[in-house]
């Protein structure tokens, strides 16, 4: 996994004294290296968000609810397990796992996993720096000034501030997405050349890459950029399909791990993804599964028509609350294309109106699957930044400054809400124990069972996927995937034939997290047997209870721990 990193590196290598740039004897002004300070402030944000343990930010995230139910679980139990495998009780497990396989790095690198997040989070805020880098030198190949913009353009972004500071997979796909468009933009300056081949064989297979961190990579980053070989290159019609080829050889070859590694495990390369073109039902997965999943992942009803797509882009891509894009850059991208119109800034522009168009028509209109559109705009409005010859004016450096200032000012918001009560600061920095241990109120239950239970004991989740912070032996299932437990509740005739069952499967102890139950039965759905009648019939029929775990002293439980009987 580390060597994907490495292909970082690989365009310098591969196009060494092959290029004559063309910003050659075009100097920015003295003052221009200077802005690259105004993201130092978003620099220290990712640090910080960086030292807080997984579970903290974000809360339109379910406060990192995929990173403890999937991409640090995952690593988690491959580590565990020794091997990395198929698993039939957690479908995300089939997905791309370039991200996850640093952060299986991290877990080796540190000979366990729990408190190994730490080199997960930061290996992502790592990946975020090398973005602003990347768009540093892409604007770079235009004139010194446009390498400036589009360094404060990405550095100061809303979205990398929101995304560096947790362990998700998009800031590997974006850095790849960078590259591949970079590699690109380079061969369309050298198309009548050999050394062209070489670079879109390398932006192709930077897409590749990309995609081994995201299915949604394919078609928010590998297609649209494939897209615009067609427009950038001045060449005829027959050179182009060529080189569109060479690029999509070169992106099959790099994604195609993981295809064959579904393959092999489930029978459909893209599993689970067009259930409905492969007849693939690996262990823990069905037709029901299937349709489940696919119907999961479609707009909401009222987001379903023209009107609230439109609506839906509006309020989360243009106007979105947390100014995660800004609107200087969206501002400044438009200004790019009356201030240049040439071949690249048309093929940056065809790559957005794809993008927009696959955001639209084929995603479930999540804000975050919008993160690629980063890609284009990030280019397009550091190009708005400077003149035809390359270079920037004072007006437009106050107006980079401005922006970088209004996204800090809502970034540092976002953050403070996460992280800040009634003015006062948590602080959380490195204290894994607050979750391990229960020291957070919506974590008694986790502080519970690692401190409570015995070593052996092996405990059903009911509710809860978030096992990462479990440090018992604990059996879960994702909302997607075939629950054996409510099978055996559907199956059985009665409260105490589910209780020999829970027994023949050697679990001492059942954890119910109702809280969660009840979330989940309001967005992709939940098991119908699964009810808390249910577990008052097995109280009565001589399940035990243990503790219930409540926000407040008196409230509601939010959850309740039960133990086996032992007949």
């Amino acid at each position: 996994a580390p060597g994907i990193l490495l292909a970082t590196g690989a365009a310098g290598w591969l196009g060494r004294a092959s290029f004559s740039k063309a910003n050659d004897g075009q100097i920015a002004p003295r003052w221009a290296s200077w802005l690259l300070l105004s993201i130092a402030p978003f620099a220290a944000l990712v640090l910080l968000s960086a030292t807080l343990p997984p579970g903290i930010a974000w809360q339109e995230e379910g406060r990192g609810y995929d990173v403890l139910e999937y991409h640090l679980q995952t690593p988690k139990e491959y580590y565990d397990a020794g091997q990395i495998s198929y698993l039939p009780h957690n479908v995300y497990g089939a997905f791309p796992a370039a991200a996850e396989m640093l952060f299986l790095f991290g877990n080796q690198f540190m000979g366990e996993t729990i408190d190994a997040w730490p080199i997960a989070k930061c290996l992502n805020a790592l990946l975020i720096v090398l973005i602003v880098c990347a768009a540093w030198a892409i604007g770079r190949d235009t004139s010194p000034a446009c390498g400036v913009g589009c360094a404060v353009l990405a550095g100061s972004s809303g979205w990398l501030a929101y995304l560096g500071g947790i362990a998700y997979v998009e800031g590997g796909m974006l850095l790849m997405g960078m590259l591949s468009i970079g590699c690109l933009l380079r061969a369309s300056r050298l198309e009548c050349s050999r050394t062209a081949n070489r670079w879109i064989i390398l932006a192709g297979a930077l897409s590749g890459f990309a995609c081994g961190f995201k299915y949604t990579a394919v078609v928010l980053v590998a297609i649209p950029v494939w897209t615009a070989i067609f427009i950038v290159f001045r060449c005829d019609i027959a050179r182009r399909i060529r080189l569109a080829a060479l690029f999509a050889i070169a992106s099959v070859v790099t994604f195609s791990p993981w295809l064959i590694k579904n393959v092999a495990a489930t029978g459909n390369p893209v599993f689970p993804l067009l259930g409905e073109w492969f007849d693939s039902y690996p262990p823990g997965w069905g037709e029901s599964e299937s349709a489940h999943f696919a119907a999961a992942h479609k707009p909401l009803t009222h987001q379903a028509g023209l009107t609230g797509r439109a609506t839906a882009f509006w309020e989360k891509v243009v106007a979105d609350p947390a100014h995660r894009f800004g609107a200087i850059m969206l501002a400044l991208a438009a200004v790019g294309w009356s201030r240049h119109r040439s071949r690249i800034d048309a093929a940056l522009w065809g790559v957005l109106l794809v993008q927009v168009l696959v955001w639209l028509f084929a995603t479930h209109l999540y804000a975050r699957f919008a993160v690629p559109m980063l890609i284009p705009l990030v280019l397009l409005a550091g190009r708005g930044t400077t003149n035809k010859i390359g270079t920037m004016s004072g007006g437009f450096a106050i107006v980079l400054v401005s922006g970088a200032v209004l996204n800090f000012f809502y970034a540092y918001i976002l953050y403070a809400q996460h992280t800040e009560l009634d003015g006062e600061r948590f602080r959380l920095e490195g204290a894994t124990s607050a979750f391990t241990e229960g020291y957070l109120t919506n974590q008694k239950h986790v502080g519970y069972v690692n401190q409570k239970l015995p070593q052996d004991a092996k405990v059903l989740l009911v509710g809860e996927a978030r096992a990462f912070y479990f440090k018992r032996k604990c059996d879960y299932c994702v909302v997607f995937n075939r629950n054996p437990f409510a099978d055996a509740v559907e199956e059985a005739t009665s409260p105490g034939e589910i209780l020999h069952w829970l027994e023949a499967q050697g679990y001492t102890h059942v954890l119910v997290h109702y809280g969660e139950m009840n979330r989940l039965r309001g967005s992709y759905g939940f098991w119908e047997p699964l009810t808390p009648s249910l577990f008052a019939q097995l109280v009565d029929a001589g399940l035990i209870e243990l503790e219930r775990f409540s926000l407040d002293d008196g409230g509601a439980p939010y959850a309740i721990i039960y133990e086996v009987p032992r007949r």
